[in-house]
């Protein structure tokens, strides 16, 4: 039988075992699992568990994991076809599983941290000013055709580029659905990796974002598009 520690929680030797426990209780974590023979009793317990599945992460399977970034807290998450979720909204680890699991009912959705680690490094690159592009497949197979017509023209711009909505609208042949276009960017499911922060108004003003204009005006920046950053009051306004 299992002994119990009252030292080190439970998902803190989870995520030992997965090997994603959180960088500043890292050292920590490892002192407390070197002197610990129950929490180490436990983590071969998980590790045996985690074994067992890796069958099952072979095939249809969801896999997300949490990581550190400027924007704070960032998640991400793939299916076998591609990465089908990018989000670091305010919100807990069972919310994210929660909406993936809202959206792929039939799919097992498993923490998955190994597999999902080029996904961390280029997004740290990006955010350090390493990377100007990605070379991470998406998923938008679940998406609908308009919408995944916009998300697939967004995904053609280059580091730096920007276009209007409008030319989106004109690009997937339907040039006057530019308000449709930009509420089928306010719901792109992985941002930044297709990068729906390149379009702007016909003015020059930046337009929407989901989760707030800062994220997109620190998107652009780190492209070095200052100039529309400082060429109108980039207050957060509807799309017009």
């Amino acid at each position: 039988m299992t002994r119990h520690c009252t030292t080190c929680h439970e998902e803190d030797v989870l995520a030992w075992v997965l090997g994603d426990p959180d960088a500043d209780a890292a050292q920590e974590l490892a002192e407390r699992m070197a002197a610990c023979p129950a929490c180490r009793e436990r983590a071969v317990e998980y590790r045996i568990l985690d074994l067992c599945a890796e069958d099952l992460r072979d095939g249809p399977v969801i896999r997300w994991r949490r990581f550190g970034s400027p924007f704070g807290a960032m998640r991400v998450a793939a299916s076998t076809g591609g990465l089908v979720a990018l989000s670091w909204q305010d919100e807990s680890d069972d919310a994210f599983v929660a909406g993936l699991e809202h959206r792929y009912p039939a799919i097992p959705v498993v923490r998955d941290a190994d597999r999902l680690a080029p996904a961390e490094a280029q997004l740290t690159e990006y955010f350090g000013r390493r990377r100007p592009g990605f070379d991470l497949l998406v998923d938008l197979t679940e998406l609908g055709d308009f919408q995944r017509a916009v998300l697939d023209a967004a995904s053609g711009l280059e580091f730096g580029e920007t276009v209007t909505y409008t030319e989106i609208a004109r690009r997937i042949g339907r040039p006057k659905a530019s308000r449709a276009v930009g509420n089928a960017l306010g719901r792109n499911p992985v941002p930044i990796i297709v990068p729906c922060h390149r379009v702007v108004r016909t003015d020059r003003t930046l337009g929407g974002y989901t989760g707030g204009l800062r994220y997109k005006r620190a998107l652009l920046d780190i492209e070095g598009r200052t100039d529309l950053l400082r060429s109108h009051d980039q207050t957060e306004m509807p799309l017009a």
